[in-house]
Order: structure tokens, then C-alpha cells, then sequence
């Protein structure tokens, strides 16, 4: 079992949906945890419950964590568990120094990374064994500007962590957004109508977390994109 921690104050619910339906697309056991502050899930999976209960959403199991939890176990029997964490106690030290992969998404906007940064700084005060841990940096909504990835990465170098490459980017575009709310709204998870750019940014944001090759990452998309429950 591997475990992942998505963090990161941008909203990154249809990302990590879609990377969870492609990976159980692939055979895979997929559960995602919602350790988010909001419990965001609940707007787009009804019936989500708190401690053991768990609903089925296309394919992988999702569940709502307690604060602080370091709850392991819960991820027995699975392939991969994700969880979404949007601030710095909602997962408890075990499951930070444990996790498999830590993948931070942010945008470009101030807020985000001065929320991020403040976030880790909280995290390392309160774990600092946890510094020098290694973050897969993923930037969402980007744009034609003159702001780049490095230019934000340079309000966080002050915290001790390992940046691994900075090149996944999901540009913004109306498409994407339309998809999500409808998605949200029907309580279904289509995912054929998101561009190409997202797509490959998704395709290669699961190949280098999950170590597969390309091919294997596209057929499980494609089969993804198929399956309608």
C-alpha cells in the first residue's frame, strides 16, 4: 500500500477524482480521504460519514478523516489511498513521515502561497523531523504571464524541503471548470470533455508518483474516460 498526501490551499477535488478513477481503472484498489478542513467532498459525494464508513464513488472508495488522525490502518487491503489535506493537523505526524509521495498544488495567486507557506512553516514547528521531506510541486490555473514556476517557488525556499521537478502545470480553461461543475452538480464523474493539457498533466503527474510507463497510465485513462460508474 502506498499512501499519498495532496496538500496545498487551491482547490484540487477534480484532480485528485480524476487521478483516482484512473488508477482504479488500472485494477488498482484506490481509497481518497477527505482530511480537508471544509470536508469539500461532501459537495461534490453525498453520504460521505466520518470513522470507518465509506462510500463507493466510480470505481474507488472515498471517506471523510478525522482531525489528526494517523489512522494508517484504514488504508489496509488498498493499492493506493490519497488524502487531501488543506491544513497543517488535519493528518497526524505518522502519516506525514510514511507518506509514499507528498504532492503540493497551488496556483499563482499570492494568497495560496503565502497560505502554503505559512502552512508548512506550522507543520515543521510542530514536526521537525519532517524537515527535508521531498514535494512534488503541481501548479493549477496557470497562464500566459510573466510569473513562472520558479519565481513561486522562490517565496517558499526559506522552508527545508526538497522541491522535486517544478514542470507540472494544469493550464486554466473554461472546459476544465464547466466540467467540474456539472460534475459536481449531477454527482457523476466524466472526464472525456477535459482538455488535452489537463490530460496530459494528469497522465504525467500519475506516471511519476506511481513510477508506469506513459502507455500504461494512457489505457487506464482511456478506459477512465469509458466508464461511467
Amino acid at each position: 500500500m502506498e499512501h499519498w498526501i495532496f496538500t496545498g490551499t487551491a482547490d484540487k477535488r477534480d484532480l485528485l477524482l480524476y487521478i483516482c478513477k484512473v488508477l482504479a481503472s488500472a485494477g488498482r484498489r484506490v481509497l481518497l480521504v477527505d482530511a480537508t478542513s471544509k470536508g469539500k467532498y461532501g459537495y461534490v459525494i453525498e453520504g460521505i460519514s466520518t470513522g470507518e464508513g465509506m462510500i463507493e464513488f466510480h470505481g474507488f472508495d472515498v471517506a471523510l478523516a478525522s482531525a489528526g488522525s494517523d489512522k494508517l490502518e484504514r488504508c489496509d487491503g488498498y493499492d493506493y489511498c490519497l488524502y487531501d489535506v488543506d491544513y497543517a493537523f488535519s493528518a497526524g505526524r505518522k502519516l506525514w513521515s510514511e507518506a509514499g509521495q507528498i504532492i503540493w498544488v497551488t496556483s499563482y495567486d499570492r494568497f495560496e502561497i503565502a497560505d502554503s507557506c505559512g502552512f508548512f512553516s506550522r507543520l515543521f514547528q510542530t514536526w521537525p523531523e519532517l524537515r527535508g521531506i521531498k514535494v512534488q510541486p503541481v501548479f493549477t490555473r496557470t497562464m500566459d504571464t510573466l510569473i513562472d514556476e520558479q519565481y513561486v517557488l522562490s517565496f517558499m525556499e526559506q522552508l527545508p524541503i526538497e522541491w522535486q521537478a517544478a514542470d507540472i502545470r494544469i493550464p486554466w480553461d473554461e472546459i476544465n471548470f464547466v466540467v467540474q461543475m456539472e460534475n459536481e452538480y449531477s454527482q457523476t464523474l466524466r472526464m472525456k470533455a477535459i482538455t488535452r493539457a489537463y490530460k496530459r498533466a494528469i497522465t504525467e503527474l500519475i506516471s511519476r508518483l506511481a513510477g508506469w510507463e506513459s502507455k500504461k497510465v494512457k489505457r487506464a485513462f482511456r478506459k477512465a474516460e469509458r466508464r461511467k460508474a
